[in-house]
Parts: C-alpha cells; sequence; structure tokens
C-alpha cells in the first residue's frame, strides 16, 4: 500500500497496520519455542497499534495469557476478551496498589507481585486468588529482591502459580549476563514447585531453548520490531507509517531549510513537505537522518523535524512527485530497525511513541 495518492480518511500520517503480520510472527515465536506456552504482551495500546484490534486477533489463534503493565489496562482488555467471549489470563506487570486491588477483584486480574510490600498487601485484601511472583535476578527495575523471596513464599494464603523474571541483555544473545540470570532463575524457581516459570520475551523466544521454560512473554516481536541490535529478518513488518506530500518547492543554493537554518542547500534542490511531525511520533532526533520512500526512491529529511512538517530532499528522485503523494517512513520499504537506529532510537520507542493524531488503519 505505498500508492501514490492519498485515500479520503485523513490529510495527515497515519500507519497501516498488517494483522495478518502480527499471525505471522505469532506463529515464528510458536515454532521457535514448541515446548512453551505463548503469551503476548498488549501494554501500552499493544505497543502503540491499538489494543482492541490486536488483542481480537490474538485471541483467534488461541493465545490465552496476556499482560500488561496497568490494571486499567488489564480491565480494557478484560471488556474486549468478554465481547468476544474469550477467556484468558491477564497478568498486570506492575502489580497492585491498595486503591486499585477492587479493579483487580472485578476484572479478573492476576498481578505480578514485585516485592514483599505487594505481596503482603495482596494476601490482607484478596486472598487465596492466584498470581504472579516476579524475582529480581539483576534487573535492578522491578522484581523482588532475592533477599525477599524466602519471606515471600512463607506468607500464608499467598497462592503463586507463575514465576518470572527479566532478562537485562535478551538484546545480545551473547551477552554473559543472559547465562547468569539463566541459572540464577532456575536455581530460585525450583522453591516454587507448584508454580509454572517464565524468564522469556521477545529476545529469549528466539534464543536457545534453555532459556524458554514454561511460558514466554513476547512484545516487540509481535510487532514486527526486532528485540536485537541487529535486524531480525525472521519478523513480518506490522506498521507503515505514511504521510502525504502537502507542498513542493524548490529553493536556490545558499538557502536553508528549517528551524535554525540546520539545512543549507549547496545545489538546487526540490523539496517536499510531508504532514508528519514529532507531535505525531517522529524523534527531532532523525533530523537530516531519517529516509523516506517516496515515488519509488529514498529521501531523506532535509532539516529540523518539526512539530507538524517535515521537509524531504527529493531532488534526486527520478520520478515526477506531486502534492498528495505518499511518503513512507517504515513499512516494508524501509524497515522499523533502520529507521529507529536513523532516530538514534529503537522499534518500542518509535511505535509507542505513535501521536493520537495518527490515524490507525488495518489490514
Amino acid at each position: 500500500m505505498s500508492g501514490n495518492s492519498q485515500s479520503d480518511k485523513t490529510s495527515g500520517p497515519w500507519v497501516d497496520i498488517n494483522l495478518g503480520a502480527v499471525a505471522a510472527n505469532y506463529a515464528t515465536l510458536c515454532a521457535a519455542a514448541p515446548d512453551a506456552e505463548m503469551a503476548a504482551v498488549v501494554k501500552c495500546n499493544a505497543y502503540g497499534l491499538g489494543l482492541a484490534a490486536v488483542a481480537t486477533k490474538l485471541a483467534g489463534l488461541n493465545c490465552k495469557t496476556f499482560f500488561v503493565a496497568y490494571p486499567e489496562e488489564g480491565a480494557d482488555l478484560r471488556t474486549v476478551l468478554q465481547s468476544l467471549n474469550a477467556d484468558a489470563t491477564i497478568y498486570v506487570f506492575n502489580g497492585p496498589l491498595p486503591h486499585t486491588m477492587p479493579l483487580f477483584q472485578s476484572a479478573k486480574l492476576k498481578p505480578v507481585l514485585n516485592s514483599l510490600e505487594q505481596a503482603t498487601q495482596w494476601t490482607t485484601h484478596c486472598d487465596g486468588a492466584p498470581v504472579a511472583l516476579h524475582i529480581d535476578t539483576g534487573m535492578n527495575r522491578l522484581g523482588a529482591p532475592l533477599s525477599e523471596v524466602d519471606a515471600i513464599a512463607s506468607l500464608g494464603g499467598l497462592n503463586i502459580d507463575l514465576v518470572m523474571s527479566h532478562l537485562a541483555c535478551a538484546s545480545d544473545p551473547a551477552h554473559p549476563k543472559n547465562e547468569e540470570q539463566r541459572i540464577l532463575f532456575a536455581n530460585v524457581a525450583k522453591d516454587f514447585p507448584h508454580a509454572r516459570a517464565s524468564l522469556s520475551a521477545s529476545g529469549g523466544a528466539l534464543m536457545d531453548a534453555r532459556f524458554h521454560f514454561d511460558l514466554i512473554r513476547p512484545g516487540i516481536a509481535l510487532y514486527g520490531g526486532s528485540p536485537f541490535d541487529v535486524d531480525e529478518r525472521r519478523l513480518k513488518p506490522v506498521a507503515a507509517l505514511r504521510a502525504p506530500v502537502v507542498q513542493l518547492r524548490d529553493i536556490a543554493p545558499g538557502e536553508t531549510v528549517g528551524y535554525n537554518a540546520s539545512f543549507k542547500a549547496t545545489a538546487p534542490t526540490r523539496l517536499a513537505t510531508v504532514a508528519l511531525g514529532y507531535g505525531d511520533g517522529m524523534p527531532t532526533s532523525g533530523s537530516g537522518r531519517v529516509q523516506a520512500m517516496i515515488a519509488g526512491a529514498h529521501a531523506r529529511v532535509a532539516g529540523r523535524i518539526s512539530m507538524d512538517l517535515i521537509s524531504l530532499d527529493i531532488t534526486n528522485c527520478k520520478n515526477p512527485i506531486k502534492t498528495g503523494d505518499i511518503a513512507t517512513f517504515f513499512g516494508e520499504e524501509v524497515s522499523l530497525f533502520e529507521t529507529a537506529k536513523s532516530c538514534n532510537t529503537n522499534a518500542y520507542e518509535l511505535l509507542t511513541g505513535l501521536g493520537g493524531r495518527v490515524d490507525r488503519r488495518y489490514l
């Protein structure tokens, strides 16, 4: 759907979301770890691509376990699943706070307990309800420190059905910390023989089977982003960010473009102004670096990315370009990985940063 003219849905940017590619990526992950249950992480509005649409697709693939960050997200997901008559387990990574306890109960959510404090509060309010326990094995972000594990295990009324941890360096499969965490987690998980074990997210799913355990929690890989420091060609692109050309102009040598005059033409230059900017999630760090595909050619951003607009240098594009033509900033034509790299960021940030005025279109 690169196209040469814009549909009538919007005058601004949009993202084409290929739900078939989500299904293909889920199948790829399942094939990579056939002995583990493949869950799905749909936090942050399914990584910016739409919780309802993505969860509906995954539920249709018989995905039975989902993860979110906040209980409010979990309640929204439960509503979606109920509309499908789909029964699934929903875990909440950040665990409960005293004022969210009723929401866990009403939406049938399972907390991921991250500390002795959370575990104690849970037994007071929701005695006997099943939970997950996150044990910190070296991330030092969320998760119960090893010094609290024995006290948590000894709490009366605590029904732990999943023990989990999180790899800090899965983006580099050869990093020695991965094996250190795996060994530590395997040893601690033995203290919970009746609970399933989960260590890996997207990166671990595509690593050695020793990292798979009982359940895997993929996120970015479902959405076509590489979990590694290099691109992962086994995953299909899911999202394509597109925007229309709203103006064309020619500038002479010595003229500048955009705020701070950061681009100065050294030769006669033709520019296409495109309706996309940092207000839509294209970082200013991509100024002068990001390349879009337009009329079958690559065109680099000229000057600074502004809130609503980007200038592309189309001087060397062989095919004529007119207003209304479409520039693609990532998708099948331009990889999400390369665009993120040009912005000095990663696929996670680009997808979750897509703004609210970016129209989501489902294929």
